[in-house]
């Protein structure tokens, strides 16, 4: 697992350099689907390519998930699941807040995540069962215990028809309410270690891919959160919900009963 975790640090880290320095460079975007609602820059592939060249150099029989190339399977009973620009809407506005997100699989079973911020150089890292850390010093979510006392954050789809979305702004009136602020950052995978160290309480969302949260769950997880889907079910990376909603533990059922009462509506 030490190796493991070399290499995915070093990754992260060659990617974010890459994504830094070009960060007021021309833009060249593409987009999936129609409009112009989900970019892809060539940054993206850039830094995906350098991911994969750095695992795939040590672990050549290792398979992949990336969200530019996709999948790569192999016999391996190992997967890297790698998301080289989250929050690509931020970067190509020079909204400084994106990141970098890398996870690795064991028969289906998430057993590390590495998310890097290059702006703010800060590398949170996890190994199943040893604990979440930010810049190699240990981390922990939030002991707030009341809801109207939590600065709590969500995520859309970029799908704007798509029930996820429509259900998510049902969601977002009800936290708005009922939390002491709510913020929509725009990248899953840092919203996820701000909670996992305790500057934000909660935080929820619908409709994103794998890649997305795949290594900030387990950060969560290993900082003392709880993770489940919008029904309470324990998540996992076989759920084809695409629901994540993670929390200190404390406000996580209060949560959970908005969103049914939500779902009742």
């Amino acid at each position: 697992m030490a190796e493991f975790l070399d290499v995915a640090r070093e990754a992260a880290l060659q990617a974010g350099k890459l994504v830094l320095a070009n960060l007021h460079g021309t833009q060249e975007v593409r987009y999936k689907g129609e409009g112009h609602k989900n970019p892809a820059s060539q940054i993206d592939e850039q830094a995906e390519e350098i991911i994969i060249n750095t695992i795939s150099s040590h672990f050549p029989e290792h398979g992949f998930i990336s969200e530019e190339r996709g999948a790569k399977n192999t016999a391996s009973d190992y997967t890297w699941i790698i998301d080289p620009l989250d929050g690509t809407v931020n970067y190509i506005h020079r909204y400084r807040l994106f990141g970098t997100s890398i996870a690795l699989s064991c028969k289906g079973d998430i057993i590390l995540g590495v998310v890097y911020n290059p702006c703010a150089d800060e590398m949170f890292t996890a190994v199943k069962g040893k604990s979440a850390f930010l810049n190699g010093e240990g981390i922990r979510v939030s002991a707030v215990s009341r809801l109207d006392e939590c600065l709590l954050a969500m995520g859309f789809p970029y799908d704007r028809n798509s029930e996820a979305f429509s259900s998510s702004i049902r969601r977002f009136a009800r936290l708005v309410k009922d939390g002491q602020a709510l913020r929509r950052d725009g990248s899953t995978a840092l919203d996820l270690c701000h909670v996992a160290c305790g500057r934000f309480d909660g935080f929820c969302v619908a409709g994103n891919e794998l890649w997305d949260y795949a290594a900030g769950t387990l950060i969560v997880t290993e900082a003392g959160g709880r993770v489940t889907d919008f029904q309470g079910n324990e998540s996992n990376i076989n759920n084809d919900r695409s629901e994540v909603l993670t929390t200190s533990g404390l406000v996580h059922d209060m949560i959970l009963s908005r969103f049914q009462d939500e779902s009742a509506d």
